[in-house]
């Protein structure tokens, strides 16, 4: 035995003790007192056995009356967990009812679903403006009299937020027939 536990690393301190071990159960041996009290206890079990049926038919019929306390308490649970979940399924239920309830209001509020916020494609629109003193177009009030040269400038905004410039047109007429008037315009 000590040859096993040299050949596995063990911590030092527990392979002394187990060395100390394997020393001391080498040295005992069997007593013969120790047979006279194991034989004592054998004889006194075999006696033992031989008194336990008629204790055991006692305790037959003493058990229909365990078995039926048994019995009402597995029932008594089994109901408890039933009313339980017949509790928490109405509570779930309720619960989205009332969820549902709340969406419907809110929904009521909303637009119809046929009008939406933003266009399918895209809009476009004019917007006016006229040349700054720095040289850009910017929109102005088209009730407002200036006296710039003014020009619509075709802008179409898609779905997605993306703003575009199509063209930039003279907004008179007379512009239009007498050309250019020497600056280009620029889009700020």
């Amino acid at each position: 035995m000590s040859d096993h536990l040299e050949t596995r690393d063990l911590h030092p301190h527990i392979a002394r003790l187990f060395r100390q071990y394997a020393r001391d159960l080498a040295q005992t041996a069997p007593s013969s007192d120790l047979d006279a009290r194991i034989a004592a206890l054998v004889a006194a079990g075999s006696q033992r056995y031989s008194q336990r049926p008629a204790q055991k038919v006692v305790h037959v019929q003493r058990q229909p009356h365990r078995l039926l306390k048994l019995a009402a308490a597995a029932g008594f649970v089994a109901l408890a967990i039933g009313v339980g979940i017949f509790i928490g399924m109405k509570l779930e239920h309720g619960r989205e009812l009332h969820a549902a309830n709340e969406a419907a209001a809110r929904d009521a509020a909303w637009p119809p679903a046929d009008l939406a916020m933003w266009p399918t494609d895209s809009v476009s629109f004019k917007v006016p403006a006229i040349y700054s003193p720095q040289g850009t177009l910017v929109a102005v009030d088209p009730n407002s009299k200036s006296t710039g040269t003014r020009y619509w400038i075709d802008v179409v905004v898609s779905n997605d937020g993306t703003f575009r410039i199509e063209r930039i047109v003279p907004a008179e007429p007379a512009q239009k027939k007498g050309g250019h008037d020497g600056v280009a315009p620029q889009v700020q």
